[in-house]
């Protein structure tokens, strides 16, 4: 079953926001009303305010900080006109935001600023507020406690993010290395994977006089050429829907019909040969001579698996493989 969790990861980010900015108008319009003096009526600036801080959480996701800074000058205009408890809640999401996007210290400043700040102003000879000390520490320990739990959760925010961000990146490191479904099986714990295929079609293909050739030219130069053609063959693998199998110097080996079977694989590993004569002829060794490629295909049975436990690889064997190399 799918956790409350998940359903909610796959609610679209603006759908979250608007309902959060809402949820904040709802709140702030209730705040002002309740945290102002006795007697006292909040005008329209006191609600442009609350609101102005409502509508900025559509925003906090692209720009944490610019918000963060615009929610706590909004606050401050709203605290230095009416005589008010009104201080930590509509921060909080903002807070949370910004620290999770890594702006830790202008989030400790701020929330510093709403705790010191009217602790200290409420202490001074200036000030007319009637609390007591006492009233006036609880109340900013309260706030203390508030802005210490918001940015607790926009830590836990931020390490979620950072590990489904290493994740997603092991996922593409290890779809270089695996073919999709092979990744899947592997990381389901299926200890040995190796198949046996009736029918698949091989190609090996490598560059003529490409060892003698090399050593007229820097390392970087070999390694820059045969870069740029073998990115072209893994273009043209992924268009005709082939395996790339693994180079071997300036060999490039590829197949069709396997992990997933499709009846059309010598065709289609027909059609990349001749699209990998037309890439090689359009290019030039790092000399200036023109390249030539050899490809050579067959179609046969083979078995297929992972070999090793450090840097692993998938692999074929068999006549056919052989044949086609």
């Amino acid at each position: 079953m799918t956790s409350l969790r998940q359903r909610l990861r796959r609610v679209p980010a603006p759908v979250v926001d608007a309902g959060l900015a809402l949820a904040l108008a709802v709140a702030n319009t209730i705040g002002i009303r309740v945290a102002l003096a006795p007697g006292a009526r909040p005008d329209a600036v006191a609600y442009a305010c609350g609101l102005t801080i409502a509508a900025l959480a559509l925003a906090r996701r692209r720009w944490p900080l610019g918000v963060l800074l615009a929610s706590a000058a909004a606050l401050q205009l709203y605290v230095a006109n009416y005589t008010s408890t009104y201080r930590a809640i509509p921060l909080s999401v903002a807070l949370a935001t910004a620290w999770a996007a890594g702006h830790r210290r202008w989030s400790l400043l701020v929330a510093a600023w709403y705790v010191i700040g009217p602790l200290a102003y409420a202490l001074s000879p200036l000030s007319q507020d009637t609390r007591t000390p006492l009233t006036l520490l609880g109340d900013a320990m309260s706030n203390a406690a508030m802005f210490a739990a918001v940015l607790v959760l926009g830590e836990a925010v931020r390490r979620g993010r950072a590990l489904q961000l290493e994740q997603e990146r092991s996922e593409r490191l290890l779809l270089n290395v695996l073919p999709a479904p092979i990744a899947t099986r592997l990381k389901a714990g299926e200890a040995v994977i190796a198949d046996a295929f009736p029918e698949v079609t091989v190609l090996f293909a490598d560059i003529v006089d490409f060892t003698r050739r090399s050593q007229r030219s820097s390392p970087a130069q070999v390694v820059q050429a045969l870069n740029e053609l073998f990115s072209a063959f893994d273009r043209l693998a992924q268009r005709y829907g082939l395996e790339k199998i693994k180079t071997i110097g300036d060999a490039y080996m590829v197949a069709g019909g396997l992990p997933d079977p499709h009846p059309d694989h010598a065709q289609a590993v027909a059609e990349m040969a001749l699209a990998m004569r037309e890439e090689v002829a359009r290019r030039t060794d790092p000399s200036g001579q023109p390249l030539a490629v050899r490809i050579g295909i067959d179609t046969g049975p083979v078995e297929a698996g992972v070999i090793g436990t450090a840097k692993f690889s998938y692999d074929l064997w068999g006549d056919t493989v052989n044949t086609a190399s």
